[in-house]
């Protein structure tokens, strides 16, 4: 029987409930000293950290007049794609402002436009999670005249169909689902702001240069998130995935937690049992929800109720569903990594005509399971051919794969040790296989072919792995593999050995080309542009948007030619600095 995934099954409100507290944790991050950075963040003039109380566990701060000709950069930007364009309605600078209040209008249950409060409203504004009891989440507006706000606000809240509640104080407007709520905010900031907090100083200055965009979670947020997950384990889904975007492999390893023991039942064949196929009913609820957003209130309510019938259905009738059907224990690794939570702070800005997201703190930004290590994750990829589309390298910490059973989180009473056994029962490989397949570094790869595999127009699969380490060594956890996948599948295992390593995949020509590339990605000028902080970095994550035509293939459809055309290249990297994770996300677009 088919089931729905659990995390985009869930309803509106409660997919809300838990995106306010994975904000508690989850913003985006990393390291850094600041305070001449910090100096340069107030020089941008009032924010809304100024208001909001020291105690504040996460914030999200907009700023829609950034320093440095940002603006007008962000406004170049964005009319590069013309559908986005279009959608936000942007045909002047000032129209960002509309585009950004209209956006949070149709997800507040209110109807607020620009026209409301453009007679009163400034250029900057905040989301913010505060502990009241419980998080509550609450949006912070600067008001340069508080008077026009209170009476513009007044005929808001009286046509307001869902709670709203507000209050004033030295130029913002703080909004939340009850007045009570919002006048504390104020209060509370009174005695000391967020502004004047260490550690908002520390993170956020560390993260270099002002821009559009500034983030915080504070050391609190870990704790106050585990809190949350007991009132609510629906939030189990969501909060690793906070940090999940910033590992590629994170799925991977999440699969090998999660084997299921009856893959391992009996000698391995070589064959896995095919997937489910959806029933009509359930094809028919994916549909509706992917249009959710486009669905009237009622029609919403519909689906909701339509969602919960089902899952009752698939239950035999069971209770109907609610945070008591489900008994999650959250795991403890990222039980140990939330309760040693020591804050993250970022910043998102335009640097040279790039948008650029740097973020320093709790090395839970780069992998819930401390799954990397090391400074030499440029070296791997330098080796790599330069007309790639995508690649990922770095370097495994000892005892990665260990610990990376630790993430499963629907493995029941399930324990690491019988998941190894029923991993190798499936696969043919020990842990210590595993561990020995990560090499000393590794890279994986794909070519602009790419998009034939996806698209079903190729029989190739344009995809390896580069390892640098003992090829004789990974040869033999290999042939353990090949034996249990049987002679059909293990013919897809394709390996070459080369000098310092090995190269896998399941193409010969790609394989090929990977082991002895015509240009090197180390010596293109597009790669070093992309990752500029490579040097050193413990993981690195590059993609070419111009390698091919593989992004406007894959995108077929759902997005215009003319939509991708302005992206150049995008890369990621993460390196430690002492306890701390340095994140610097910058993507380029064609001149």
């Amino acid at each position: 029987m088919s089931t729905p995934d659990p995390v985009t099954a869930v309803p509106r409100k409660r997919r809300r409930v838990a995106a306010i507290a994975a904000g508690s944790l989850g913003i985006v991050a990393v390291v850094g000293g600041g305070a001449w950075a910090w100096q340069q963040w107030m020089g941008q003039g009032p924010q809304a950290a100024e208001v909001l109380p020291g105690d504040t566990l996460a914030y999200v701060g907009l700023d829609l007049d950034p320093p440095g000709g940002q603006k007008l950069a962000a406004y170049d930007t964005l009319r590069r794609f013309p559908s986005l364009e279009k959608q936000l309605g942007i045909g002047s600078q000032d129209d960002l402002r509309r585009a950004v209040i209209d956006k949070v209008s149709d997800d507040s249950g209110c109807d607020i436009g620009l026209d409301d409060i453009e007679p009163w409203a400034g250029d900057r504004a905040a989301l913010a999670v505060v502990p009241q009891g419980k998080p509550e989440a609450v949006v912070v507006v600067q008001a340069s005249d508080t008077g026009k706000a209170e009476r513009g606000l007044d005929d808001i809240i009286a046509k307001c169909d869902g709670d709203l509640g507000y209050a004033t104080g030295d130029g913002w407007v703080v909004l939340a689902r009850n007045e009570k709520v919002a006048q504390r905010v104020v209060a509370d900031g009174r005695k000391r702001s967020l502004s004047d907090d260490t550690d908002f100083q520390e993170l956020t200055g560390a993260a270099g240069d002002p821009g559009v965009i500034t983030l915080y979670a504070a050391p609190e947020a870990g704790k106050a998130a585990l809190k949350a997950i007991g009132d609510d384990p629906f939030l189990l889904f969501f909060l690793p995935s906070m940090f999940s975007w910033t590992d590629p492999l994170g799925g991977f390893t999440g699969f090998l937690a999660t084997v299921p023991s009856s893959l391992a039942e009996g000698e391995p064949s070589g064959e896995m049992e095919a997937m489910p196929q959806q029933t009509p009913e359930e094809k028919a609820l994916f549909a509706r929800m992917e249009k959710y957003d486009q669905l009237t209130p009622a029609e919403q309510a519909q689906l909701d109720k339509d969602w919960e019938a089902y899952f009752n259905k698939q239950t035999d009738g069971g209770p109907a569903l609610d945070d008591d059907s489900f008994d999650l224990e959250v795991p403890k690794e990222l039980r140990r990594r939330l309760e040693a939570f020591s804050g993250i702070g970022g910043v998102a800005r335009f640097d040279d005509g790039n948008l650029e997201l740097e973020v320093i703190g709790d090395p839970m930004l780069a992998s819930p399971t401390d799954r990397y290590d090391g400074d030499d994750a440029l070296d791997v990829l330098a080796d790599l051919p330069d007309d790639v589309a995508a690649a990922f390298g770095g370097r495994f910490a000892e005892g990665w794969a260990e610990r990376s059973l630790g993430e499963g989180f629907f493995g029941g009473e399930t324990s690491p040790k019988e998941m190894a056994k029923s991993l190798e029962k499936a696969t043919g490989l020990t842990l210590a296989d595993l561990e020995t397949l990560g090499g000393d570094r590794f890279a994986i790869v794909a070519g602009p072919g790419l998009a034939d595999t996806f698209t079903g127009h190729g029989d190739q699969v344009p995809v390896a792995i580069r390892i640098a380490g003992d090829a004789d060594a990974i040869e033999k956890a290999l042939d353990k593999l090949r034996a249990a996948l049987g002679t059909k599948d293990a013919a897809h295992v394709i390996s070459r050995k080369v000098d310092g390593g090995i190269v896998i995949g399941a193409d010969q020509d790609f394989v090929d080309e990977v082991a002895e590339p015509a240009k090197r990605l180390g010596d293109s000028d597009r790669f070093r542009g992309a990752v500029p902080d490579a040097k050193g970095a413990t993981t690195i994550t590059y993609v070419d948007f111009d390698a091919g035509d593989w992004l406007k293939r894959i995108t077929a459809g759902d997005l215009k030619a003319s939509d991708v055309a302005p992206l150049a290249t995008a890369g990621l990297a993460m390196t430690r600095e002492g306890d701390r994770e340095r994140m610097v996300l910058r993507v380029a677009f064609d001149r």
